[in-house]
């Protein structure tokens, strides 16, 4: 029986999410019977599969403790944001996730004007935010929505476009040092987002340079309404997923957003 891509992927995610989980065990939260923290991972599309997001996104809070929900499909529990202490968005707006589960057998019904969610499911991240939410937009989780969006205002930045992979150099730029603590300049073979950005209005803490492209930003933070937001680009690959300093990064925009 032939296999298709689509078929490989959810198994591959499958197994993984299930080994984070047994992995686990019980945590001290369980056992004392105190209530443990909760994170919604919306994850994956039809560039980025999900178990590498998952692993290293959702995988460290579950072996902390926390009670980690991970969405890769339709299935978001738009009405219940407020029963999650982070939200974590890594698929872009694009609609790729029909695409994801059918671009074996039908890549037309890509249609790049249209969005996997509602304008006003886009609205419940900015309203999550404002009413004192955390949420952590990793690489694409801001790329390909609507400009003026709910997305775009919490991310204080729109996506335009990416240029081809190239090795970017990346390095901290000296603001927002708690969520750089460890983390020393490195190179990834990577994407360097064009964004439209006010940086007056956040703290870049992270940019990159190439000889192809330029400067670009590529980690950023504010606080919005009563809520945060931290923004980290780097991690198109699973091997840019796994780069020490890139976890690193991850685990430094997670904990200044729970704190």
């Amino acid at each position: 029986m032939h296999t298709t891509r689509r078929q490989l992927l959810h198994t591959a995610a499958a197994s993984s999410l299930g080994a984070l989980a047994a992995g686990s065990g019980r945590s001290a939260d369980q056992q004392t019977g105190a209530r443990k923290r909760r994170v919604l991972a919306i994850l994956g599309d039809a560039y980025h599969a999900v178990a590498p997001l998952d692993a290293a996104l959702a995988g460290r809070l579950r072996k902390a403790g926390w009670e980690a929900v991970t969405i890769m499909d339709y299935a978001v529990p738009w009405e219940d944001f407020s029963q999650f202490d982070l939200i974590i968005l890594s698929r872009e707006g694009r609609e790729y996730v029909t695409f994801y589960r059918e671009r074996d057998t039908n890549p037309a019904v890509n249609r790049r004007d249209a969005c996997w969610l509602t304008p006003a499911q886009e609205q419940k991240f900015e309203e999550y935010v404002k009413a004192g939410g955390r949420l952590f937009l990793y690489h694409d989780g801001f790329g390909n929505y609507p400009k003026g969006g709910g997305v775009s205002r919490v991310a204080r930045a729109w996506f335009i476009r990416h240029p081809a992979i190239v090795n970017i150099e990346v390095k901290p730029t000296g603001k927002m040092g708690e969520l750089t603590e460890g983390v020393t300049p490195f190179t990834v073979a990577d994407e360097e987002y064009e964004v439209e950005m006010d940086e007056s209005q956040t703290s870049v803490f992270m940019e990159s340079h190439s000889a192809e492209h330029g400067r670009a930003a590529q980690g950023w933070a504010h606080s919005y309404g009563k809520g945060k937001v931290g923004v980290f680009v780097p991690g198109h690959s699973p091997a840019t997923i796994a780069h020490p300093m890139v976890r690193r990064t991850v685990q430094n925009i997670t904990e200044w957003l729970t704190r």
